[in-house]
């Protein structure tokens, strides 16, 4: 038997050999994948090492453009950490808020429809229904360890100036196929054209 890896791509090729971050408030589409860490529901959260805090472990990959294949990590927790005045996580409210964000970027959900078919595109079976979402997102970047590295700075949803459907490497977005009735949720795939 013969392998042949003459025609493969070099290892550090165009975009993969840049380690520098996004610039600070660009803005680009990518696909959120969940990485399970077996804390929670499912094991789909990781347990904080230093608290009772409970997060989602979240990659961004941008799928499209200057940046394309660039990747950057953030965590979203969604319990425990320090109680609000009602004894609700206060970073699960903030992430709660983020992850209804994902859902109306990437199902092209305005905010302010609180329609029943849009009520149920807020509605999630797991955690992991956010595993492979196009959102379209603002870049920041923070300094840990004297070393800058990208973040999630913002999700652009519908209504916001700089808002167009998200799209993969393959230009299509993300639909979500719903009824409201039967509390269903099948995903599937639609061309975007200019």
């Amino acid at each position: 038997m013969s392998l042949d890896f003459n025609t493969a791509e070099e290892q550090f090729d165009g975009v993969t050999s840049d380690f520098t971050p996004i610039p600070e408030g660009e803005i680009v589409d990518v696909l959120l994948t969940i990485r399970p860490g077996g804390a929670g529901p499912e094991g789909i959260l990781k347990q904080s090492q230093r608290s009772d805090a409970q997060y989602l472990d979240c990659e961004y990959t941008v799928t499209n453009g200057e940046y394309e294949r660039r990747k950057f990590w953030g965590n979203l927790t969604v319990a425990g950490g320090s109680l609000d005045d009602q004894g609700q996580s206060k970073a699960g409210n903030i992430s709660k808020r983020t992850i209804r964000a994902l859902l109306e970027s990437c199902y092209n959900v305005q905010p302010k429809d609180m329609g029943d078919e849009a009520k149920s595109i807020r509605m999630l079976s797991s955690y992991m229904d956010l595993n492979n979402l196009l959102v379209k997102v603002k870049v920041d970047i923070e300094t840990y360890n004297d070393k800058e590295n990208n973040k999630l700075g913002k999700v652009i949803v519908p209504g916001m100036p700089e808002y167009k459907q998200p799209t993969g490497p393959d230009g299509f977005a993300k639909v979500k196929a719903t009824s409201v009735s039967a509390q269903t949720d099948i995903s599937s795939s639609q061309k975007t054209t200019d």
